[in-house]
């Protein structure tokens, strides 16, 4: 790993964790649920060589679901690195564009691949380590729900009142949690059956890529998630469509999880 590079992913994650304890800001991501699951996935997909390092660095019996929803309580008191859970892509972009869409890198996509970077660094405080493991799972997840990356002008969703069935919420919150809450069983269970039929060249197919292209997908898919009709009153039609894709945007998450944590830590 280049040394320029190191040093500046350390500056980067030492000046946040120093200076950075303010105060509590309400954010919105997948729920504890959706991130465990993507955790529970990852932890079963991890090579021998990962689990010890993870092992390692993690307190006690914590694991990469534990992890995964780590940056969601605890790390809320850290109130600038709420921008990292998310991009705002303009209304027509065909892709993600640092300079237009993150000019300060403070982004879940320039994140990921810092914390990328700085993870693999085994020389690098063993605190530290496991603060940018913890975001590493948690954003790996964010990156995988389509309103993610979303539009700046209604925050990706979360301005945007629904309904289903009767019970208002929010267009960001529904996919966070109410679509996550459908699925039936264990999060444990619902992380084996996600996982269960896959085949080998699903898998592979998967490993691949990098932070960019897992939120171009998300990007693609968020026209979905928008086309909520003009009554805000989402249909089971609607939900229905919706349901497949949040259940193949977790299951992408947890094997994707696994594979950058297997190659970093080599």
């Amino acid at each position: 790993m280049p040394t320029s590079r190191v040093s500046l992913t350390v500056t980067f994650v030492a000046t946040f964790f120093a200076f950075h304890l303010l105060t509590l800001t309400p954010s919105f991501s997948w729920f504890d649920k959706g991130h465990r699951i993507v955790g529970l996935i990852a932890q079963a997909n991890l090579s021998a060589e990962a689990r010890k390092e993870i092992n390692a660095i993690l307190p006690g019996n914590t694991t990469l679901a534990d992890a995964a929803v780590w940056p969601d309580h605890e790390g809320r008191s850290i109130r600038d690195f709420n921008p990292l859970h998310y991009v705002s892509i303009p209304e027509n972009a065909t892709g993600y564009d640092q300079g237009r869409d993150c000019p300060e890198r403070n982004c879940m996509v320039e994140a990921l691949k810092s914390f990328s970077l700085f993870i693999a660094d085994k020389n690098a405080p063993i605190m530290m380590r496991r603060f940018v493991l913890y975001y590493i799972a948690h954003l790996v997840g964010d990156m995988h729900q389509p309103l993610h990356a979303g539009r700046a002008g209604d925050r990706g969703g979360v301005d945007l009142p629904v309904s289903y069935r009767g019970v208002p919420t929010n267009l960001h919150f529904f996919w966070d949690k109410d679509l996550v809450d459908l699925e039936s069983g264990t999060e444990e269970e619902i992380a084996m059956r996600l996982v269960a039929n896959l085949t080998e060249e699903e898998r592979l197919k998967w490993q691949a890529g990098d932070p960019t292209q897992w939120t171009n997908e998300s990007l693609k898919l968020r026209s979905y998630a928008y086309n909520t009709g003009p009554s805000g009153e989402l249909s089971d039609d609607y939900v229905e469509k919706a349901r497949p894709i949040v259940r193949i945007r977790l299951a992408q998450a947890g094997i994707r999880l696994a594979w950058l944590l297997n190659t970093a830590l080599k």
